[in-house]
């Protein structure tokens, strides 16, 4: 495509570590131009429902839609992805449309990027024209080489965390030089750390697609030796409580932009990027350069929209240690109010050596320099708060290394320790309250394929530490785990803790009551009954129970004992159970069996007899009523009781056609319907089809005959119920 070039981007590494700088935009490497989304507030994605072959319940859409709403979530950017819902059966043959940005599962290396025994997680190919306008991304997970998961099975990498990550790309974001950031350049397997976005990754954003006004720190990096500019040093400041809250890359030039910035005061500092993170995973066209020692700077106030030019970092020459590798599992996960194991791999780690971290609240201890590794505890006091810090190792001799953004700080994972009620209807509306423990605000609930959000108006409310309530909405039928899962990223699983249903619902019975003999026709109507249904009266399964369809359930009763009114319970065989009342009487049931004559005109007035057994004096008799409930029809008049077999009516008025005939005992309610029985019609009529009509002038011969127009197309109606001939005649003279 002229003036169009495919960018790929590769969330790729090594053996267990798959590749996911300071935030980064992605550039045109012709002329150096950021990428950028025309509309940011609207860019469309679509999620392949197909999803990975290792995932079956179709919980990779929630994975990645809760990817959405952690970029979605900065208010400081227009940037917002929008899902579209569009059928794609094939999704190999439309990524490569630029009117779909497409997300699935590449199982058999449709695409091309992943040919055997690919190190590439996912890849998010991008197409742009030269000025930076992208026209197209779409996100592919390699379904061929590896295990996806989203609860955590062994050996799988996470959906929502790699989605996360390749959606960073997909909005114009490089890899990032933090250890912690979204944009970091690897992932392992079964880590989460990267489901939620650093604040880097929010200045990227802010960067690319400001809302508002945000307070910037330019600047240089410069070397001690020559004043020569360091072109890709990794810049990044710090807030007043050490954690790590911004960076940028210099320029060619050595000159920064650290963008994206609230309010506050923040201490600059810079390294290189060699370790874990270095040019390799950064786009081309980048001049990274690595050959100096890490500095801390000094200190910059900025104010609400500011830019404050903070001079000159100038850095000393490169030094022998350096901390963190891509072979660690990073950031390191730091509980709050626990202590924390740890190790982490590099080069001059020797005895010594200190190892400190950037928000002084935080303890090191039992520090063990190993040459090239260390290990060492984190201990976080109860109540810090979420974030990041850096590491910073430095030998006898002063040299350092600093790992940036190396420690996230989270929560300890929320437990789900039950789930009321643990189950419900497909249709929603169930009231639920989870308890458990280290629930916070901002909390969300995956429960099936909905994501219940703290706040939201159809979500979850974070009652307290213990407590989350919700009203549950549609899915599909099964069970499902309830997920708590807090903004950092991490959860708590209920397994299995709650099934959906088809929970029927039974209208009124018809009848409501019926003989303790047993025997009566019971019809029930209602919604979600499923073949296997148990009916029960007064706790007695009964015996000959026809599902006819998901609202309709015929029913023989068994012999009972005479009284009531008695519990009906209908229950599914996969849960969920309906209930409404039966009684019985000692009665035996009405029968109606025929019906003579069995026609009359609409006005009614037709004296008609009813034969069958087991009439009352107390019976009345309803034209037109619904077969299935009883309800309707017209009460005919003047019903003559003759005997246990024989009853005369008057029948009703009534529209033409076939209609239901019940008898009815007011005083038992016991009741017979005889489907279809009765026909109201117009007399004289001998059928005859129907025809359709035409305007006509008349017969071609005609005026003479004294028919007009009207007359004629009359007379055409009225043969065509007396000969066959003439009918067919005069329907062919209408079309014609």
């Amino acid at each position: 495509m002229s003036g169009k070039r495919c960018l790929p981007v590769v969330l790729a590494g090594l053996a267990l570590m798959g590749g996911l700088g300071a935030h980064v935009r992605l550039h045109n490497p012709s002329n150096k131009t950021k990428l950028w989304w025309a509309n940011p507030s609207n860019v469309t994605v679509l999620i392949h429902d197909g999803g990975s072959d290792n995932i079956t319940d179709g919980s990779h859409m929630t994975a990645m839609r809760n990817g959405f709403d952690a970029w979605n979530g900065d208010t400081g950017t227009a940037a917002q992805l929008v899902e579209v819902f569009t059928a794609v059966a094939d999704p190999c043959a439309v990524w490569t449309q630029g009117s779909k940005h497409l997300i699935f599962f590449d199982e058999n290396n449709c695409s091309g990027f992943f040919p055997g025994g690919s190190g590439t997680v996912a890849v998010t190919p991008l197409l742009f024209q030269s000025n930076g306008k992208i026209l197209d991304a779409d996100i592919l997970f390699n379904g061929d080489t590896y295990t996806f998961t989203t609860d955590g099975t062994a050996g799988g990498f996470d959906v929502q965390d790699v989605g996360t990550h390749e959606l960073g790309h997909l909005l114009g974001l490089d890899h990032s030089g933090w250890a912690g950031a979204t944009m970091y350049p690897f992932v392992g397997q079964n880590l989460i750390m990267h489901r939620s976005i650093a604040v880097d990754d929010a200045h990227g954003l802010r960067d690319a697609y400001p809302v508002g006004t945000h307070g910037k720190i330019t600047g240089s990096v410069m070397r001690l030796a020559d004043a020569s500019a360091v072109a890709g040093a990794h810049v990044f400041v710090r807030d007043p409580a050490g954690r790590t809250v911004g960076g940028a890359l210099a320029l060619s030039d050595g000159t920064f932009e650290i963008e994206g910035l609230d309010a506050d005061t923040y201490t600059l500092g810079v390294n290189p990027l060699d370790f874990p993170v270095s040019s390799a995973n950064l786009q081309t066209g980048r001049t990274i350069e690595t050959d100096f020692e890490p500095l801390l700077g000094g200190v910059v106030v900025v104010g609400a929209g500011q830019s404050v030019p903070y001079g000159t970092l100038a850095v000393d020459a490169d030094v022998a240690i350096s901390l963190g590798r891509s072979s660690n599992a990073l950031p390191i996960v730091a509980r709050i109010g626990v202590t924390t194991n740890h190790t982490l791999s590099g080069s001059g780690l020797l005895a010594g050596s200190t190892l400190t971290c950037s928000d002084p609240t935080i303890g090191v201890g039992n520090v063990t320099w190993f040459g090239t590794f260390v290990s060492f505890q984190l201990t976080t006091p109860g109540g810090a708060s979420p974030g990041h810090a850096d590491l910073t190792a430095a030998t006898v001799g002063g040299d350092v290394s600093i790992l940036v953004a190396a420690v996230e700080f989270t929560p300890v994972d929320p437990v789900v320790t039950a789930t009321v009620p643990n189950t419900g209807t497909i249709d929603g509306g169930d009231a639920v309250t989870l308890t458990g423990t280290g629930f916070r605000s901002g909390a969300r609930v995956i429960i099936g394929a909905n994501i219940y959000r703290d706040g939201a108006g159809d979500g979850c409310v974070v009652v307290n530490s213990t407590t989350i309530t919700l009203t549950t909405r549609s899915t599909d039928m099964g069970a499902t785990d309830v997920v708590v899962m807090d903004a950092t990223g991490v959860e708590g699983r209920d397994v299995g803790g709650f099934t959906f249903v088809p929970i029927p619902l039974v209208n009124v019975p018809f009848p409501d009551t019926g003989a303790s003999a047993g025997g009566t026709t019971l019809v029930l109507t209602g919604s979600n009954f499923l073949p296997g249904v148990d009916v029960r009266i007064d706790g007695v399964s009964q015996i000959t129970v026809t599902v006819v369809d998901s609202s309709t359930i015929n029913v023989t009763t068994d012999a009972g004992i005479a009284g009531g009114p008695y519990l009906l319970e209908v229950e599914n065989a996969v849960g969920g159970t309906a209930t409404s009342a039966f009684s019985y009487v000692a009665q035996l049931d009405p029968n109606l069996a025929a019906i003579a004559p069995a026609t009359s005109k609409p006005a009614g007035g037709k004296l008609v007899t009813l034969s069958g057994t087991n009439f009352t004096a107390t019976s009345n008799v309803y034209f037109g009523v619904d077969p299935s409930t009883g309800l309707g029809g017209t009460l005919g008049t003047g019903v003559v009781f003759v005997d246990a077999s024989t009853l005369q009516v008057m029948s009703p008025a009534h529209a033409k056609g076939q209609v239901a005939v019940m008898v009815e005992d007011t005083v038992t309610g016991q009741a017979t319907v005889l489907a279809s029985s009765f026909t109201y019609k117009s007399s004289g009529s001998s059928g005859g089809g129907g025809c359709s009509t035409a305007p006509v002038a008349g017969p071609p011969s005609g005026r003479g005959n004294g028919f007009g127009a009207l007359s004629f197309l009359a007379f055409l109606l009225f043969v065509m119920g007396s000969s066959r001939v003439e009918r067919r005649l005069a329907l062919r003279r209408i079309r014609g």
